[in-house]
């Protein structure tokens, strides 16, 4: 995926939660509820921009690419 796709992706998913936010923040009357929500919504944003950002890595880093050097695998 390149970058302008990737960059497209994020502002739509941060679109559509801020939207979320602005229909709900104006029927909240308390302090501590609107802070909750407003948090909530940062924090989703967050999650967007940090999951969508990252490239998927498609093998294993962790796998070991060498052949042992002494004996064998069983």
């Amino acid at each position: 995926m390149d970058k302008s796709t990737i960059k497209a992706s994020i502002l739509q998913s941060i679109s559509e939660e801020l939207d979320l936010w602005l229909a709900k923040e104006s029927t909240i009357q308390d302090g501590y509820e609107y802070e909750t929500e407003f948090m909530n919504t940062a924090r989703k944003v967050n999650q967007i921009l940090l999951s969508k950002s990252l490239c998927p890595t498609s093998v294993n880093r962790n796998k070991k690419n060498s052949r042992p050097v002494l004996g064998s695998l069983k």
